[in-house]
């Protein structure tokens, strides 16, 4: 474990000039966590919340409390983690069928009605992997359009073809996220920012992370890290989700939405990783039994690298580098630039922050930078 070359890499990362961004810098913004056994061994927060000149709300320092928009992370802290809640406490089955979850997935091809639970958890539901609602719905809506986006969007998705039987190809899906909120929603018969807050933020200390629910006239994060130049909202997305789909909902779905910092992340990541270790004197917020499956290969979609609602490092050159072995580790990424990954075995937890969104998606560089700072941390095996 190289920390110091770690720390190196992080800091050559982040830009003081917004032009640096996507050619030489990959962003303004990053916090980065590392815990090893029991033991916080890097802790850094470094760079700009934004680099507008003359904006407002003005740039500032980037803290260890500044919440950042995490993306996907979303669908392991939130989603699979209330999906698991909901199978300990009898809500549900892995194996029940979403035509029984959510009854207007039955309507159309006999097929639908194949897919289960864990099909939409590990993505091989079938469902296709995006598509652009938000074209069609006003952005930045208001709370009572909000309400009618997010119940027809659910609706339509559980209309949409599927592009294959369920359980027969991994598609990555965020369509299979959001309607998980649908469907979550109906179990506990509650908002699902309501139920992720009572369920996991409040119990586990997060006091950094929340969903900016516009739905429910939440208003924007004034001191959150910027996310992009948005044409279509004509402003830096800053406090407020930078997912489209999600901001038509109102700010709240399955799939995006949450803001959260490295330090409540890895409140949570020590959480999982502590019930899966056996380490809890008292019960976590998941059984061990279940959450064991879910990250068991039992548990895997289809030809692909999702567990239940987990995701592991595939591929030539995982994000994850070479030294996180994919046997021993659960993680996910998100689409603004955000990670965390758990080395089962060695008890060992990465968690990255970035913007790298800003000012504007069309850029790759942080596909290089997760994997020097992840070999870093935690370099090949001979």
């Amino acid at each position: 474990m190289n920390l110091d070359k770690a720390r190196h890499i992080l800091r050559d990362a982040v830009a003081d000039d917004v032009d640096q961004i996507g050619k030489t810098k990959v962003c303004s913004a990053i916090q980065a966590i590392v815990w090893h056994d029991g033991e916080l061994v890097l802790d850094e927060a470094l760079g700009r919340t934004h680099l507008e000149t003359n904006y407002n709300p003005p740039s500032e320092p980037l803290r260890a409390d500044t919440p950042m928009d995490i993306a996907s992370l979303t669908k392991p802290l939130v989603t699979a983690t209330l999906a698991m809640q909901a199978v300990d406490e009898g809500l549900a089955r892995l194996d029940d069928r979403v035509a029984d979850l959510y009854p207007a997935w039955s309507l159309g091809a006999s097929s639908r009605g194949e897919a289960t639970l864990l099909d939409l958890l590990n993505h091989s539901s079938g469902l296709p992997a995006w598509e652009k609602f938000y074209l069609s719905h006003p952005v930045d809506p208001s709370p009572t359009m909000a309400y009618t986006t997010r119940k027809a969007l659910f609706r339509r998705i559980a209309r949409t073809p599927l592009q294959s039987r369920p359980t027969g190809r991994h598609c990555y899906s965020d369509l299979g996220y959001i309607l998980l909120a649908g469907i979550l929603e109906g179990l506990y018969d509650a908002p699902l920012h309501e139920v992720a807050h009572d369920r996991i933020f409040r119990p586990l200390q997060m006091e950094h992370t929340r969903y900016v629910a516009r739905l429910a006239g939440d208003e924007p994060i004034t001191g959150a890290a910027a996310t992009e130049k948005c044409a279509r909202r004509e402003r830096v997305v800053i406090g407020t989700v930078h997912d489209e789909n999600t901001d038509i909902m109102g700010g709240v779905s399955g799939h995006a939405g949450v803001f959260s910092t490295a330090g409540d992340l890895l409140r949570f990541c020590r959480h999982i990783w502590e019930i899966d270790q056996g380490k809890l004197e008292y019960g976590g917020i998941i059984s061990r039994e279940v959450l064991r499956f879910c990250l068991s290969e039992e548990a895997r979609g289809a030809d692909g690298h999702h567990l239940g609602g987990w995701d592991t490092p595939s591929g030539q050159l995982s994000s994850a580098g070479r030294g996180f072995q994919a046997g021993n580790t659960v993680g996910h990424l998100g689409f603004t630039g955000t990670s965390f990954w758990i080395e089962r075995d060695r008890g060992l937890i990465a968690i990255l922050l970035t913007n790298r969104v800003y000012p504007t998606r069309d850029n790759e560089l942080i596909k290089e930078l997760r994997v020097k700072f992840h070999e870093a941390v935690l370099p090949p095996r001979g």
